[in-house]
């Protein structure tokens, strides 16, 4: 196996990997920045972007009200000192874009701001659709070694530290161990738990992550929180992220069902529209469209654009299908892109175990650009403070040793079951009988074959090319998040809605949200490698 030192790891080449790495080079430290794509479009906004929040800005919300806020965040499970941090700081990575050349401006010089009063939520429409090409570059800038088609495998520990990762070049099939002074998790929202239903290159969510990042995390004892919450798509179908969702309520058009009654008449409707849109479907009241017909034409337009910005062949999939937002009824599913859980971090983004930090989806608590940047570049100032103190670590080769023989062991194997299928199959059962609608039976159900497939199969996995023995480690990956998801699912014992009803864990035979569980689900690794489950207190917003 092949060594390679340096002082920051970065595993994960998205927007938070992507700051994380600039901010790291430039407190003068190394790094190493791992991509199981390409730096140029891997992750989430490898095809586009076309919004991005401001925070704390005279033309968005002040200080006063990003505090309180933050406060109010804890009712969602969210760290309200990492809500504050994001909301504090996104403006500075936003002026960051614009260095790096991203045109978040209008022509004039001015930010076209969307105003989502009911969801404290400022953001800028820009014209986005390099935002990562160029994003890439300013890494490449920097001092940053980059490691495309590099996937993280397992992460390393020296007593009680992580101290790198070992990555596989899934062209070449080389093992790499990045022996690091801190590691920071960067590879965003898993999306290959569930099935999604235009498939999983039809999502704005990378289809590449599986959850590798928050797995090894658990595997090196990182405490795990939220696991339970899975997160619904509900916009319009193939339109992107922006188009529908993240509007003003006034400027959305109307929410039908197959009989035209219009579904979300105020903006309370508006935040628990997922459970609104789910119970319809249930109710056999389905197909559900979007109705754009009455929206301003000035709104139109920066619907046009935010599609020609974020995931441009959107625009090919309406001309495809013969539709026009002025015209026609827009069809909608609804998609159960990820599981909203991750690795518990401070505001410092630092976990529960030394030298690992997380940003970004891979956490619990931040997602799209604004929240990406701000932890991203955050983590890579502790964790370059953290590397400053202490020495480089030595490689454990021995230990190296034994975990080559283990993640190369597919290829030796002759015959077995392919990785495509094992994965399939994890994801139908966690599709059938998990999903939005959770009832105690069905999850031990699951639960049960989980434990079963994990059984008698992984040590039956065969590989015959660097690719296919990705995607054994792939499917190693799936396995163990849905293990925590499912068991997660099962301990608490209430329904809860997180952000507009779309962050959700409804369980039927415990309907009703109980105040008594406004806690963290936290998972860890014992040290005898048992999955073991508990609660913890989310703590209170910090004095300024």
């Amino acid at each position: 196996m092949k060594i390679v030192h340096t002082e920051i790891l970065v595993i994960g080449g998205g927007i938070a990997g992507c700051f994380a790495a600039i901010r790291a080079s430039k407190m003068g430290k190394s790094v190493a920045l791992l991509d199981k794509a390409t730096l140029r479009r891997g992750g989430s906004v490898g095809p586009g972007m076309d919004h991005v929040s401001i925070g704390v800005h005279p033309e968005s919300i002040s200080y006063d009200e990003a505090r309180e806020y933050a406060a109010s965040a804890k009712k969602d499970l969210v760290d309200p000192n990492v809500t504050l941090a994001v909301d504090v700081h996104a403006y500075e990575r936003v002026k960051d874009l614009e260095e790096f050349g991203v045109p978040l401006r209008e022509d004039d010089g001015s930010y076209f701001i969307w105003r989502i009063p009911e969801r404290h939520f400022c953001c800028i429409s820009y014209r986005g659709v390099d935002t990562k090409v160029k994003l890439g570059k300013a890494v490449e800038k920097t001092t940053t070694k980059i490691y495309e088609r590099t996937m993280g495998i397992e992460l390393i520990k020296d007593g009680g530290r992580v101290i790198g990762a070992v990555g596989l070049n899934t062209r070449s099939g080389e093992l790499t161990a990045f022996i690091a002074k801190a590691t920071i998790l960067c590879t965003g929202e898993t999306t290959r738990q569930y099935i999604a239903p235009d498939g999983p290159f039809n999502t704005y969510f990378s289809p590449t992550n599986t959850g590798d990042a928050e797995t090894m995390a658990y595997r090196a004892g990182a405490k795990m929180v939220n696991m339970e919450f899975l997160y619904w798509d509900y916009v319009t179908v193939r339109a992107g992220g922006g188009i529908v969702g993240v509007k003003p309520f006034d400027k959305m058009g109307k929410l039908i069902n197959r009989n035209g009654e219009v579904l979300l008449n105020t903006p309370e409707e508006s935040i628990m529209r997922c459970f609104i849109m789910q119970k319809e479907i249930i109710e056999g009241r389905s197909p559900l469209y979007w109705d754009l017909r009455d929206v301003p034409e000035d709104a139109l337009k920066m619907y046009e654009r935010e599609m020609s910005n974020e995931y441009p062949i959107t625009k090919q999939w309406f001309k495809q299908r013969n539709l026009d937002i002025r015209k026609d009824l827009i069809p909608m599913k609804l998609d159960p892109c990820c599981v909203m859980g991750g690795p518990l971090v401070d505001e410092r983004l630092r976990t529960s175990v030394p030298g690992l930090y997380a940003a970004g989806a891979t956490t619990a608590f931040a997602r799209a650009i604004v929240g990406a940047s701000v932890t991203g570049d955050i983590a890579a100032e502790e964790a370059s403070v953290y590397a400053s103190a202490i020495g480089q670590p030595e490689a454990p080769e021995a230990y190296l040793r034994r975990l080559e023989e283990e993640i190369c062991a597919p290829l030796a194997r002759g015959e077995g079951i392919n990785p495509k299928e094992l994965e399939l199959a994890v994801r139908e059962l966690v599709t059938n009988d998990v999903g939005y609608f959770k009832s105690e039976n069905m999850m031990e159900y699951a639960l049960g074959k989980l434990l079963d497939y994990r059984r008698d199969f992984t040590d039956k996995l065969t590989a015959e090319s660097p690719h296919e023995l990705m995607r054994c480690c792939e499917a190693r990956s799936i396995i163990d998040y849905a293990e925590m998801h499912i068991r997660a699912s099962l301990y608490r014992k209430e329904t809860r809605f997180r952000h507009l009803a779309n962050y959700v864990h409804y369980r039927t035979d415990y309907p009703d949200t109980d105040p008594a569980w406004e806690k963290w689900v936290v998972i860890e690794r014992d040290d005898g490698g048992e999955m073991t489950i508990g609660t913890r207190e989310v703590p209170e917003l910090k004095e300024a």
